[in-house]
């Protein structure tokens, strides 16, 4: 198996359609993710995807700042939504959050491609990262209703600093129990502590092993995870084949261990379309 390379260049962006709003203030981000977005307003979607369309743009992340409830709030774009689905070739994918609204995502079935959904059944995560107050339960939940109207890719924390391999061990029975085949790994970013990167490094490795015992699926490392321990991670994921999908690997990787390289985010379907629009490089 040769893992496949994902890097956002110029093909795909992410779009944050609340600007730098958002109602929650996770430990780890606190709305700077969301500087670097393309941001929009109700009104000028259309017109600002358009643009982007022009310039050659075929992909975009429908992402932005949650509410207290941990949901986009996407409801004053679908119009706009529409018009681009209908007069634009482009792959969208999505950071819904915990949606459960039957109709909503009713009405995204043909407009978002893939879901990037972050689940989890830490409480770690969940009540004192995010800030919520209810249960885990609550994303398994909106898992499963997801699941039935639209293609979910999970996204889950391989690392972060309560992880148990019970916790994981359950995750990954989760989405696999959902006939789900793709997930993707996260390696949370602490901002006050730096961890000792070969300690953290081989307990990442560790981990990432131990789900490819326990999930039958397709493993994909995600862009979130602290840029000093790719050199130690990213070389042993692609020579043991530990993961089918890497985002943003370190740069000897594409040098030692060459491989197709598309600029899009590692969750996008790969069809013959897909292939031929974000493609980059192939070896």
């Amino acid at each position: 198996m040769k893992t496949l390379y994902f890097t956002l260049r110029y093909r795909y962006k992410p779009v944050s359609l609340t600007g730098s709003w958002c109602a929650l203030n996770c430990k780890f981000c606190g709305g700077k993710y969301l500087v670097n977005m393309i941001h929009v307003i109700p009104g000028n979607f259309e017109k600002t995807v358009k643009e982007l369309y022009d310039s050659g743009v075929r992909g975009l992340l429908l992402s932005g700042g949650f509410t207290r409830d941990g949901v986009l709030p996407i409801e004053p774009y679908m119009s706009e939504i529409c018009a681009v689905r209908e007069k634009l070739e482009l792959i969208i994918s999505a950071h819904l959050g915990l949606i459960t609204n039957k109709d909503l995502l009713s009405k995204l079935q043909g407009l978002v491609d893939v879901v990037d959904y972050e689940f989890t059944l830490s409480s770690f995560i969940a009540n004192y990262v995010r800030g919520f107050s209810f249960n885990v339960e609550r994303y398994l939940e909106a898992l499963t209703r997801i699941t039935e109207y639209l293609h979910v890719v999970p996204h889950i924390y391989v690392w972060y600093p309560e992880v148990t391999m019970e916790v994981l061990r359950e995750e990954l029975r989760s989405i696999d129990d959902l006939g789900l085949n793709e997930v993707t790994l996260l390696v949370y970013i602490s901002p006050d502590v730096n961890y000792e990167p070969s300690k953290l490094a081989e307990k990442i490795l560790k981990n990432v092993e131990y789900a490819r015992t326990v999930f039958p699926g397709r493993l994909y490392m995600g862009c979130m995870r602290p840029g000093h321990i790719k050199p130690l991670v990213d070389l042993v994921l692609v020579e043991q084949g530990l993961v089918d999908r890497i985002a943003n690997p370190y740069y000897k990787v594409l040098v030692e261990y060459p491989s197709e390289i598309y600029d899009a985010c590692c969750s996008i379907p790969l069809t013959s379309k897909t292939r031929e629009v974000f493609l980059v490089k192939r070896h």
